[in-house]
């Protein structure tokens, strides 16, 4: 019973977005520099207001069906002039609320391309499918890895409304799905974090230090400090499923705006574990497979943060809560996430 709740825990927070079918249903350009000069960003400047969107800027559009739900995204076109090529662009509503849509594109590791891509899904709170409450602020965001500034230009931001098949939804408000990372002008450009739980003292196991690197990771996401949660991450990530590495970069960055909440609202809505070498082989044997590409070894620790209690809220879903860490060379790393 053990292993199957934390197979189903696991498996669970595997996000995906699948190819399912939808109709696009409306499509609303919110910048063109057609009518405007291209819009000059920099990694360095967090992010930039451009205008004004009202409610009546997406009128005309009907709500979704019966059995049907409203999913948004942005087609941004735009331009990464960075000699690195490591970077994405985020598209922010911003309303006056905690309900501020935040779209992400996916990350590029190209350098001085021209980029058309759609974003993320973002599904609203509201069965009608609206986003916008009130009037909001357009603004963008180019990230890039920390101390390396990057330049770029937004020539295009079109909003997009779909509507899916809902194959049960659920009656209870849930979190909007969304990728994102929210952080701060000075926490991009503040020094290299220092892991203040993982100090290397005396008396302290190693489980302890791996708990609390964890835990600083955790609290990385909900401050929404980018640096300290690439900077955790170490250069190759092996799926926890597969065993293949990816780069770092490639990690989508924190899922949503916790910056409303702290550790303690953490501790006190879930129940984290850490597991060892002997006690996560038990549950998953198949990670040690003679044919597998990559098998952790006795350095590596599971965490599992997703258990909330009873009553609790469930205000991290999507995160970043299960992952394998490991000490080597003098730190300690993430070296392993679900697919």
């Amino acid at each position: 019973m053990k292993k199957i709740l934390l197979t189903v825990l696991l498996t669970g927070l595997i996000f995906s977005l699948s190819a399912e079918e939808g109709e696009l249903t409306g499509r609303f350009t919110l910048y063109d520099s057609q009518n405007y000069q291209p819009f000059f960003i920099n990694s360095d400047g967090g992010w930039i207001d451009i205008g004004q969107i009202y409610p009546d800027d997406l009128s005309g559009l009907t709500p979704p069906p019966p059995g049907t739900m409203r999913k948004w995204r942005v087609r941004t076109t735009y331009i990464d002039e960075s000699s690195q090529g490591q970077s994405t662009l985020q598209v922010k509503l911003r309303q006056n609320n905690r309900n501020s849509p935040v779209f992400t594109l996916p990350w590029t590791e190209r350098a001085s391309r021209w980029q058309e891509k759609d974003s993320n899904w973002y599904i609203p709170y509201s069965a009608a499918g609206g986003i916008l409450e009130q009037n909001a602020v357009l603004s963008v965001r180019l990230i890039a890895p920390p101390r390396t500034a990057t330049p770029g230009k937004v020539y295009k931001i079109e909003l997009e409304a779909w509507d899916f098949l809902d194959p049960g939804r659920s009656t209870e408000e849930t979190p909007p799905e969304i990728r994102m990372a929210f952080s701060s002008p000075a926490a991009l450009a503040a020094p290299e974090p220092v892991n203040r739980r993982v100090s290397e003292s005396a008396g302290r196991t190693s489980l302890e230090k791996a708990e609390g690197f964890s835990l600083d990771f955790v609290e990385n996401c909900l401050e929404g400090n980018l640096p300290g949660f690439y900077k955790s991450l170490d250069d190759q990530i092996r799926s926890l499923d597969t065993g293949l590495a990816r780069s770092r970069y490639s990690v989508p960055p924190p899922a949503a705006d916790l910056s409303g909440y702290t550790m303690r609202d953490y501790k006190a809505n879930y129940r984290y574990h850490m597991y060892d070498y002997d006690q996560y082989v038990e549950l998953f044997p198949e990670w040690t497979a003679p044919d597998r590409r990559w098998k952790p070894d006795r350095n590596c620790y599971l965490f599992l943060g997703t258990e909330v209690v009873p009553g609790g809220k469930d205000f991290m879903k999507g995160q970043n809560l299960v992952f394998m860490v490991r000490y080597n060379e003098g730190e300690w790393k993430i070296i392993g996430l679900p697919e």
